[in-house]
């Protein structure tokens, strides 16, 4: 599966890979707070708080090939 995070404000792209808390190897990113403290708190585009609670967080299932 993989996440995007968004800023709430302007949709900046601040994280896109492998969902975080399924994340079985190199566990650098804790958390998606950890993410948004890399940025301190703070979107580097339009200058809005980031907060768990003021982003947009996307997890999508890969897609499936049928036979």
């Amino acid at each position: 599966m993989s996440e995007t995070i968004k800023c709430g404000s302007c949709g900046m792209l601040l994280y896109f890979g492998e969902e975080i808390k399924r994340r079985l190897y190199m566990r650098a990113i804790p958390d998606e707070s950890a993410v948004l403290a890399d940025y301190g708190n703070k979107c580097p585009r339009c200058g809005a708080a980031l907060s768990t609670d003021s982003v947009k967080i996307e997890i999508k299932r890969r897609a499936t090939h049928e036979s």
